[in-house]
């Protein structure tokens, strides 16, 4: 066989990948471009470029959106954080009767009757609450001592149950009884 048909018979099977699109073709049906001829514009070659570059343009977005939203909730927390500590300072002024007593205002409930107020200790604290605490002021009357007194009995004596209701996202709610905790 001829040395020329045997080289264009090789080039048949000889693949090639082009530089622009990224496709692999033959190299018998590449075209051959000289210096002094242009290539014709490619519109769809154009398109995957600019749609390669949108599509890094979006990545870079999208991170720096991220990075924002990151930054933006550390900023929002910190600035909880000192509108609790500015909350807090202004409480100890207007209510020196539990800040002074180191106890965090925002753990006390009032209910006002049959006792004034109960403290929840460490229930802003993150930790959660480690004592419940019942405050009310001296009885000025026998059926306030006696009220007192039975509610004293019924803590010691352990005949108290807790309910925790908790509020599912769909507005309805579940109520969890508390084991009892044996007294040793």
């Amino acid at each position: 066989m001829n040395a020329l048909i045997q080289t264009i018979d090789g080039i048949q099977e000889v693949l090639a990948i082009c530089p622009c699109c990224g496709e692999i073709f033959r190299l018998v049906e590449g075209k051959f471009v000289f210096p002094q001829r242009r290539p014709k514009k490619c519109v769809y070659l154009d398109l995957v470029a600019l749609e390669n570059k949108l599509a890094t343009e979006d990545d870079r977005l999208t991170s720096a959106k991220e990075r924002f939203d990151e930054k933006l909730e550390e900023q929002r927390e910190h600035l909880r954080a000192q509108g609790r500590q500015l909350a807090k300072s202004k409480l100890r002024k207007i209510d020196p009767t539990f800040s002074g007593k180191n106890i965090d205002p925002q753990d006390v409930r009032a209910i006002m009757d049959p006792v004034e107020y109960i403290i929840f200790h460490g229930l802003n604290s993150g930790v959660g609450v480690d004592v419940v605490e019942f405050v009310s002021r001296s009885p000025d009357s026998k059926m306030r001592e006696a009220l007192v007194n039975s509610i004293d009995l019924t803590i010691r004596n352990g005949d108290v149950e807790f309910e925790a209701i908790h509020i599912k996202d769909d507005g309805s709610f579940d109520i969890r009884k508390a084991r009892k905790q044996s007294r040793m």
